[in-house]
């Protein structure tokens, strides 16, 4: 036996060498730094829903980072873990309240009376009180199953938007102006206006949730989940808890949700608690599998999908479900790995691969 045969194989390939070995990392570091810079390079003036140089796009994109910063970490949750959690709604609207109330000042009228807390200090604590929330709620769903899970998470959705109406009826210090809607303060980045902050404020968190879902999925914790969706039935013999994996992932789902919530209040300036009912579960659902359940830009795909359709179709609402319903269907049935998917299977597909070889046959016949 030689040398080179007795030599153990390495578990895993080696990492390519320099530039390449950093490819994913450089790549996402450069798309962001590109949308950090949007607004003064407006190269998108060819749309005007999403056109850069004014308020209504730079608006628009901000509503997009603030959908795709939620189904990030709903991704998280769906995606990797395989636990369909349906609280993303409730989450959503308690980081859009919470910020909302503790950042208002005590003085002010009604639908804009708070706690005059800063907003730096109010986010922080409305989203990690989301993830305990979160947490909280895993435990009994960790022991659930599909229909039932599905149900049972909903259900706590429904019940922070029904909490939320209901206002003084529950807690005097509540201060949600109860189904009327909530004025939301605005907070400014020295130097930029009201909706230049918001952009910026909301690409800040679509970036921490990427920055937080490439790092965590590339690790342990994303092979993990991986295993607890996959075969959950062999985790517990492998010494694997697939509970606390699973409110792990149920924790940072809410996170994200919270605080996606807060930077689409900024955006939008107004709360109402009709906003965050099922439909909104269904649009971040239609943005996750549109855009690529388990896919790393899918969200982002996924989102600017969903906006593009509901700025074009806001006179008609009943036609952008219709549209929606057929757009997750056509995904489920013929793309089922999502939009950022696409590129992949096309230059996977057969056709693709016929006309390669094509060439590659008249290439060896060249002079």
């Amino acid at each position: 036996m030689t040398a080179a045969a007795a030599s153990p194989r390495p578990l895993y390939p080696p990492k390519p060498p320099g530039v390449r070995r950093y490819r994913e990392q450089l790549t996402t570091l450069g798309v962001f730094v590109f949308l950090a810079f949007l607004p003064w390079i407006p190269i998108l003036g060819w749309t005007d829903i999403f056109d850069s140089g004014n308020n209504f796009g730079r608006g628009n994109l901000a509503f997009v980072f603030a959908y795709g910063a939620a189904a990030v970490g709903f991704n998280l949750l769906v995606g990797y873990s395989g636990t369909l959690g349906l609280a993303v709604a409730g989450l959503f609207a308690l980081g859009a309240y919470g910020t909302a109330v503790l950042s208002a000042p005590s003085d002010a009228r009604e639908a804009l009376a708070g706690y005059d807390w800063p907003f730096l200090l109010a986010l922080p604590v409305v989203c990690i009180a989301a993830a305990i929330i979160g947490v909280l709620v895993g435990f009994p769903a960790a022991r659930l199953k599909g229909f039932f899970l599905a149900i049972a998470t909903l259900a706590l959705g429904e019940l922070i938007v029904t909490i939320i109406r209901l206002d003084d009826d529950v807690w005097s210090g509540l201060k949600t102006n109860g189904g009327t809607g909530k004025q939301v303060p605005q907070f400014l980045i020295p130097g930029l206006d009201r909706i230049l902050s918001a952009y910026m404020l909301s690409l800040g968190a679509l970036v921490l949730m990427m920055l937080a879902y490439i790092v965590l999925t590339n690790r342990r914790l994303g092979r993990t989940l991986k295993a607890v969706r996959d075969i959950d039935i062999a985790t517990g013999p492998l010494g694997i808890s697939s509970t606390y994996y699973k409110l792990v992932a149920f924790g940072l789902s809410a996170f994200a949700a919270a605080l996606a919530g807060a930077m689409w209040a900024q955006n939008s300036s107004f709360a109402n608690p009709s906003t965050f009912r099922t439909r909104l579960l269904v649009f971040l659902l239609v943005v996750l599998i549109v855009g690529g359940l388990g896919r790393k830009w899918g969200p982002l795909i996924g989102a600017v999908f969903f906006v593009f359709l509901r700025q074009k179709l806001q006179d008609t609402q009943k036609l952008l479900f219709l549209i929606l319903g057929i757009a997750l269907i056509l995904a489920v049935l013929v793309l089922p790995n999502g939009i950022a998917m696409l590129p992949k299977q096309v230059r996977d597909s057969r056709w693709v691969k016929d006309l390669q070889r094509r060439l590659e046959s008249l290439s060896d016949f060249s002079p």
